[in-house]
């Protein structure tokens, strides 16, 4: 994957596979649960939860562990009734090494997650429902909206494959891959479901713009010097996915075959920079 091109971009700092290899022989219990959907301040989060010394569970991890198949499956079990649901085991299965967890789909487990690690507790990242929809349909339904991604996926499975049907299934799970009024609606009816299910001692609603004090306050941690973290910006998020996108197709004419790889990368590039 070209790590270095899409951090940039995405303004994160991903860990490598050796370095989550050796992290995950770790033995760290969870603490932190961040359970706000995507584009709601969760980059800025997984910045400074870095900063007071966490080690989030973040979106990227999942996939460079080859935990995305695993997810997908938790997915099917609770929502569609396919195979076994998931507990504490499985949890512990694919958070070992890590106190904290954020992003889809971890925030559809909140129930699951607060059984499993009883002592840990619940930061709602929230931001307008309005601004969250137009962000989502900026960043990542814009990004699945190429028209690329269903050819990827059957020509680069281990990649392309992998992200699209996660991807897809969800958000069928979560608004029935509606980007408009009922998603919004699905928005503000999973945040009353962690209300409901969270314990008020335990929860902590929160705008990343209200910076650092509430969420020390909240964690019992010292309020750092410096900014809070301002990352993961539109621009930048399209810009990552762009180069990521880009790793698939290489994969894609790889798979093919040389022989065609000279006209699989015109063709890739005249249909991308034509449908994007």
């Amino acid at each position: 994957m070209p790590r270095e091109t899409a951090q940039d971009s995405l303004c994160v700092q991903w860990r490598t596979q050796q370095e989550l290899k050796e992290l995950v022989k770790q033995d760290r219990p969870v603490k932190v649960l961040i359970v706000g959907m995507p584009r709601s301040g969760t980059m800025a989060l997984v910045a400074a939860l870095k900063q007071l010394g966490y080690t989030p569970y973040d979106f990227i991890d999942r996939f460079i562990l080859g935990h995305m198949p695993l997810w997908t499956q938790a997915l099917r079990a609770k929502f569609l009734g396919q195979g076994k649901p998931w507990g504490k085991a499985e949890l512990d299965r694919v958070v070992q090494g890590f106190d904290c967890v954020l992003d889809v789909p971890c925030p559809f487990f909140t129930e699951e997650f607060l059984a499993a690690y009883p002592d840990s507790v619940v930061i709602l990242n929230k931001r307008d429902p309005d601004p969250w929809l137009a962000s989502m349909n900026s960043t990542l339904f814009h990004v699945f909206s190429w028209p690329s991604w269903p050819l990827l996926a059957k020509l680069d499975p281990g990649f392309a494959g992998v992200w699209y049907t996660h991807y897809l299934l969800t958000w069928d799970i979560f608004c029935s891959n509606d980007h408009g009024e009922k998603c919004k609606q699905k928005y503000l009816e999973h945040y009353d479901y962690v209300r409901r299910v969270t314990p008020k001692e335990r929860l902590l609603e929160y705008e990343v713009k209200e910076g650092w004090e509430p969420l020390c306050r909240f964690l019992g941690k010292e309020v750092p010097g410096g900014d809070f973290p301002d990352v993961n910006d539109q621009g930048n998020f399209v810009k990552g996915h762009e180069t990521l996108w880009a790793y698939a197709m290489f994969n894609a004419v790889k798979n093919v075959g040389v022989g065609v790889a000279s006209v699989g990368v015109g063709v890739a590039a005249w249909w991308f920079y034509r449908t994007k």
